[in-house]
């Protein structure tokens, strides 16, 4: 299965191939290396050493880096599963977000199959919007915080409102996210049926403007995107204390 960018149709001039190959039985790392360095691919490191249930690699090939392996297909069916119980940490969503924008380039039926099971729980989309709605208010504190020399906390502040911004949207609209290896900002949002007008413009002021300013973008988005999820979904409070995230 292709997946990531090439699969996209997004490939820029750092974009690399992600092939994955799912198997019954594993081959022995081993072959599988032999039969890249005879189609001329270069080694360039391990990226996850053989273990039980897998196996992957970075590879050259005519100066474009693939990375590829091999994972058991039971593996897999596992995560699968986890999914459908709500049961998602980042890296379960790094793989379900592979699977449903993946390419079959072998067992078609195999892959639809999967990316049916991979869709977006309705448990996981309650427990993300909730986890992330507590909102640091950087805004009401600003200027205490510009006068105490505390940049680095305004602008962690700052991030970590804008990815709840991302992390509640993307719940509400059934979009796998994570923060790690975030990209593709815009194209991300525009996926979004629901969400506040010019999002990822916005986003990027939080990012990039003077504390200030961005703060005040902040809090017009939090507002906004709260205001999202009382309409969504209504059970939900929405009006809750920050509280710092779970490590991943």
């Amino acid at each position: 299965m292709l997946t990531g960018s090439a699969a996209a149709g997004t490939c820029d001039e750092h974009s690399d191939i992600d092939l994955l190959n799912y198997y019954d039985e594993l081959p022995d790392p081993k072959v599988f290396d032999g039969m890249m360095r005879d189609l001329g691919a270069k080694p360039m490191g391990e990226l996850s050493p053989p273990r039980p249930e897998g196996f992957a690699a970075n590879y050259r090939v005519e100066g474009i880096e693939v990375q590829t392996g091999g994972q058991l297909i039971a593996g897999l069916e596992q995560r699968l599963s986890r999914i459908e119980a709500g049961d998602v940490d980042w890296i379960t969503a790094k793989v379900a977000m592979g699977l449903l924008e993946g390419m079959p380039l072998h067992g078609d039926d195999l892959l639809r199959d999967w990316q049916k099971r991979a869709r977006y729980p309705e448990l996981l989309r309650q427990r993300e919007v909730e986890a992330n709605l507590g909102f640091f208010p950087v805004w009401s504190l600003d200027a205490h915080l510009a006068a105490r020399d505390a940049e680095l906390f305004r602008r962690q502040m700052l991030l970590d409102g804008a990815f709840r911004v991302l992390a509640v949207l993307s719940a509400v609209n059934r979009l796998y996210f994570t923060t790690f290896q975030f990209k593709r900002a815009r194209a991300h949002a525009e996926r979004m049926q629901v969400k506040p007008e010019r999002l990822a413009d916005r986003l990027d002021q939080v990012a990039n403007a003077e504390p200030s300013e961005a703060a005040v973008q902040l809090s017009k988005l939090v507002e906004e995107t709260r205001a999202i999820v009382r309409t969504e979904m209504p059970d939900v409070a929405v009006d809750v204390a920050w509280r710092p995230l779970p490590d991943p």
